[in-house]
């Protein structure tokens, strides 16, 4: 991941909303930093090694202040909190330094599900640092009362360069090894995957590169609002993003024969990897717009995202994935450094990333403030402009919509679609 984001930048930014803040912005920042120093994963950054000849390692590092930053002290309307988050998406840590931030927005006015004023935590993290499930446990360990301890990877002592290089060339022959014959075997498994199923997406308008720039807008729902479409909110949100989409390709005048979404699905307990920070990995669920029936579209939707996570949960044992986890440090450096991001594919595993994470009871505290709601913003990629995520706590839904103007050139009119397919009544909502 830290590799990657020199490549296709990928910052994990969780965004926590209070109500009723009581305490000085100056005594909540102390606070948020003294709990960060009291968490092992909260005290490390990156550390190469010399030409990439083994991969990087985490070694000790003390947060210091300036990672917690205020801004807007005068106060944002929710408008103006909206466009700085855009802005805010640009700017990425450097894991080598610091690898993760916290943006306090005190002061914000007009914020949905709140009775005054608001503050906003904006809390980045480096990807290299942790994935969805791991940040989430990591909001709680700075906002929770009582903060739980999650499992911390120490990082390592500082290695001299010539011992770090070393270490990595004493490793190259078994893992050359290793690659060959995992190589052969996850070529052959996915000769079997292409005869098994069916071919990636059309690309739509959406599949552009989406430029520099970014965009965010936030629809916050109570569960109750939402179309049960399923049991799960994840399906409810997909069945209202096959609504929204197929209307914005319509008015752009694309109609690519199939819709789909590249759907974020974490490893299960026995799938996940030790040492490992990031255990996910993206599906392709299909959103079936040609089905009229909405209630009918979103069982299909339902099943489709159950089979992916089969399929998923299978490949965790694959000789694809082994082959990735045991490739030697320069090789994976040279596949991602030269990997033709200018180049465009006939398809996508789906036409926008959807992200689905649970953050747990709505009992985080900051400031004396309680929490309303929680949201996060996938990142986009060459051939990604409009991503989704959907994030709840407690009872409390908020759907983002991320994208670049050059791929998504009205995301307010997009956002209105988004808004009027959850509003539908895809089945009788659950008690």
């Amino acid at each position: 991941m830290f590799w990657l984001a020199s490549r296709i930048p990928n910052d994990q930014f969780q965004l926590y909303c209070f109500d009723g803040v009581r305490d000085d912005l100056d005594d909540i920042r102390a606070g948020l930093l003294a709990r960060a120093r009291g968490q092992a994963d909260l005290c490390m950054r990156v550390r190469p090694v010399p030409r990439n000849l083994d991969y990087p390692y985490w070694v000790p590092a003390e947060p210091d202040a300036a990672q917690i930053i205020a801004h807007d002290p005068a106060g944002l309307t929710w408008d103006g909190l909206t466009a700085a988050l855009g802005a805010l998406l640009t700017r990425h840590v450097d894991a080598r330094e610091h690898a993760w931030r916290i943006h306090l927005f005190p002061g914000v006015r007009g914020v949905p599900h709140c009775t005054g004023t608001a503050l906003v935590a904006v809390l980045q993290f480096s990807h290299a640092l942790a994935d969805g499930r791991r940040s989430s446990e990591l909001a709680r360990v700075l906002l929770a009362p009582t903060p739980a301890r999650p499992d911390s990877v120490e990082p390592l002592r500082p290695l001299p360069n010539a011992v770090a290089v070393a270490r990595g060339l004493s490793r190259l022959p078994g893992r050359t090894a290793m690659t060959l014959v995992r190589g052969y075997r996850a070529d052959q498994e996915r000769r079997q995957r292409a005869a098994d199923t069916r071919s990636g997406m059309p690309l739509a308008s959406v599949n552009v590169d989406p430029g520099p720039e970014r965009q965010v807008r936030m629809l916050v729902r109570s569960r109750a609002e939402l179309p049960a479409a399923d049991s799960t909110v994840t399906v409810a949100v997909l069945s209202a993003i096959s609504i929204a989409l197929a209307q914005w390709e319509s008015r752009s005048g694309s109609s690519p024969a199939r819709l789909g979404a590249e759907v974020t699905v974490a490893d299960g307990p026995g799938e996940r990897r030790p040492q490992q920070r990031n255990n996910f990995g993206n599906v392709g669920v299909e959103l079936y717009p040609d089905e009229p029936d909405l209630e009918r579209r979103a069982a299909k939707i339902a099943e489709a995202l159950a089979a992916a996570k089969r399929a998923r949960a299978a490949s965790s044992r694959s000789a694809a994935r082994a082959l990735t986890t045991g490739m030697p440090a320069p090789a994976m450096w040279h596949e991602i450094a030269q990997f033709p991001l200018h180049l465009r594919p006939a398809t996508v595993t789906g036409n926008t990333v959807v992200s689905s994470v649970f953050r747990g009871q709505a009992d985080l505290d900051l400031g004396g403030g309680t929490v309303r709601f929680t949201a996060g913003f996938p990142a986009l990629s060459p051939v990604m402009g409009l991503t989704h995520g959907v994030h709840g706590i407690g009872d409390t839904v908020a759907i983002s919509i991320v994208a670049g103007p050059a791929a998504l050139p009205d995301i307010d009119s997009y956002a209105a679609l988004l808004a009027a397919a959850l509003a539908q009544p895809f089945v009788q909502n659950d008690p």
